[in-house]
């Protein structure tokens, strides 16, 4: 019995991520960075990603708990992600410091140029998370994110761009998707309210 609510919260635990809503979230997250940094802001594109991180919770209770209710995990589960979202915050905090000092570097006289390859350096850090998550949440799309994110970063250093056009192409592919599964997530599934009428 307890092997067979185990299952059946894992396959909750994965569904639960399924909205499109995180998506679309870190889409957003890398466009406003690839703004941010184009424009010359990038104070901005490192704020940007922990008012998200406050926002989603909710805007998942507002958009998704009234169509599917909330689903309460074990203590275990619970335990587990709460130890999950503590460590990546705290690497998304080290990799922003260490994003800072980068594009601080990039841009100062103590190197005229820094090597080629850290055009590419803020894609790795932000895959790295998306990576971590696709294997702590079994979503396979977020695999795919952070594949994109690195190939869009070789791609950045191979063709000499800077690092703002992977995050815009990266935001923008991201962003479409997570928008297309919120749609179809709102559409299948009604509040409701609106359902018993």
């Amino acid at each position: 019995m307890n092997k067979t609510f185990e299952s059946l919260e894992r396959r909750a635990f994965h569904s639960f991520w399924n909205d499109g809503l995180l998506d679309l979230m870190l889409g957003l997250v890398l466009l406003v960075m690839g703004l941010a940094w184009w424009q010359g802001v990038p104070v901005f594109g490192a704020v940007f990603p922990a008012a998200c991180m406050a926002m989603w919770y909710p805007l998942r209770r507002r958009l998704v708990e009234p169509r599917l209710g909330f689903v309460e995990f074990s203590g275990q589960r619970v335990g587990k992600v709460r130890r999950f979202r503590v460590g990546l915050i705290g690497f998304l905090a080290g990799a922003m410091v260490i994003g800072l000092l980068v594009l601080a570097l990039w841009q100062s006289a103590i190197l005229a140029r820094p090597a080629e390859w850290i055009a590419g350096f803020p894609l790795v850090l932000l895959a790295i998370p998306a990576l971590l998550f696709a294997l702590f949440t079994k979503c396979k799309r977020f695999l795919w994110y952070a594949l994109l994110m690195l190939l869009a970063a070789v791609g950045l250093v191979i063709n000499a761009l800077e690092p703002y056009a992977g995050l815009l192409a990266c935001g923008v592919v991201i962003s479409v998707s997570g928008g297309v599964l919120l749609v179809r997530f709102l559409a299948q599934y009604p509040r409701a309210e609106a359902a018993s009428e």
